[in-house]
């Protein structure tokens, strides 16, 4: 890995009182990390690195909409001759150790996890004020817990490193199951959302919150089936969310496209800029129809009358981008956020969770509901959905159109064991992808190392 970041200096350095937007960086010099993180300022400067590495076509730029949601059934990639195929692979569960948008992702994320373990392991030797030092400490273990999340759903067990390593070290690496890893993802969250404030000034609008940091606990609970602290962990959440202060639920249409920057309906999103400060995103990753790469195949008919996320999600012709990312552009670049967490998953993961712990909690139905009004169609009751069971589908239903084209929709077919049902006749080892024969070609001791099946 490289021994060096590229930083702003002087005047556009960020500091905790900055005015400007906190992404709004361009470097101008470089230091290597012995003589940066060295203060207040390395640190922050630092921190923006963690971010940004979440921007980058690796992650939430490009390769996780295709490994978590044109992988699943709401989006077709019809065209194998793209890009070498390697996106077609993945539509048609024909990838191998050798793609390379897997070998992207993976380094990836272990590239913001770097950047984020440099942060934790400088931070606590520089003397600054404290309850900033905490601050940033948690944001970067936010962001490593992100990162491994992501990691564990996309290739089960991992390698698990929280602290800086040498060449040497790396090569002696392991991986280790994905209840180890849950195990440091719920940690980094439970110190994060202890120490990060509700929301920031809007000069800082982008930063993980401690909502944020809760918000992701809980869905790491949820896929632990661990239904009751889920619910636990997210109650707080939700609370703020029928508040309506500082988070709220507002109509799709409100939020996608153009308000993904302040809708109170985000509580974390990677942040994109345009204008000249190399922060966009390419507004071709989003979905757009090139030649029958990105085709919606959502039904519009699982869409209830009324439904006003219907035309976000309408099929999209040769050219044509979605309704839902389908922001202003310039040279094909944008800046609209991409979304990782918002108010309405949270409603439906509480939801989720109590329905789990016991059939007919009214608060299941309430929150539930709130989407569903969000939606603008009819509320569900206790005599529409009858039984766990009809609960559940109801649900799962919901997150689909909820979420739709937001990276998510594989990772649930899997989570929810409705992999053999949606994709009969594909092996259930393929609910995992292999890990890049790159990596293990890194290692020393490669026993192990690939998944089952590849």
């Amino acid at each position: 890995m490289k021994n060096y970041i590229y930083i702003l200096i002087g005047g556009l350095m960020l500091t905790a009182t900055s005015c400007k937007k906190f992404l709004d960086l361009k470097p101008q010099d470089s230091y290597t990390e012995n003589t940066f993180y060295v203060d207040e300022k390395g640190l922050q400067g630092g921190l923006i690195s963690c971010y940004d590495a979440l921007q980058t076509d690796s992650l939430y730029g490009n390769n996780l909409l295709t490994l978590g949601e044109i992988r699943g059934d709401n989006v077709t990639d019809n065209d194998p001759g793209s890009g070498a195929g390697v996106r077609n692979q993945i539509e048609v569960f024909a990838e191998t150790s050798a793609n390379n948008i897997l070998s992207g992702s993976w380094q990836g994320h272990y590239k913001a996890i770097y950047r984020c373990n440099i942060i934790l392991d400088r931070a606590p030797a520089i003397v600054m004020n404290e309850t900033t030092k905490n601050q940033i400490i948690a944001q970067a273990k936010f962001i490593r817990a992100l990162s491994y999340f992501n990691l564990t759903r996309l290739w089960g067990n991992v390698p698990l490193i929280t602290k800086v390593q040498k060449t040497e070290e790396a090569r002696e690496n392991s991986r280790s199951t994905p209840a180890q890893v849950y195990q440091q993802i719920m940690s980094d969250l439970t110190d994060a959302a202890g120490k990060l404030p509700v929301s920031w000034s809007d000069a800082q609008r982008g930063r993980a919150t401690s909502y944020a940091a809760s918000a992701l606990l809980g869905k790491v609970y949820l896929y632990q089936k661990n239904y009751t602290m889920a619910a636990s962990t997210l109650q707080p959440v939700v609370a703020a969310i029928y508040a309506g202060t500082t988070l709220a639920t507002v109509p799709q249409t409100t939020t996608f496209p153009n308000a993904l920057k302040t809708s109170k309906d985000i509580i974390f999103a990677v942040q994109y800029l345009s204008g000249g400060v190399k922060e966009f995103v390419n507004q071709d990753n989003r979905y757009r129809n090139n030649n029958n790469t990105n085709i919606i195949t959502l039904p519009q008919s699982l869409f209830e009358a009324g439904d006003n996320r219907k035309g976000l999600l309408a099929v999209t012709g040769t050219g044509g981008r979605p309704g839902k990312f389908n922001t202003p552009q310039v040279n094909n670049e944008t800046s609209s956020d991409f979304p990782v967490l918002r108010c309405a998953e949270v409603l439906l993961m509480y939801a989720e969770a109590l329905n789990e712990t016991a059939y007919g909690n009214a608060e299941a139905f309430t929150a539930l509901n709130a989407v569903r009004a969000n939606a603008g169609i009819t509320a569900k009751t206790p005599a529409t959905l009858t039984s766990q069971s009809s609960f559940r589908t109801a649900l799962y239903l919901e997150r689909r159109l909820e979420l739709a084209l937001e990276a998510d929709r594989w990772f649930d077919i899997v989570r929810t064991n409705q992999m053999a049902t949606v994709f009969p006749g594909i092996p259930a080892f393929r609910s995992i992808y292999p890990v890049p024969q790159v990596e293990i070609d890194n290692v020393n001791k490669k026993d192990g190392w690939q998944n089952t099946g590849y």
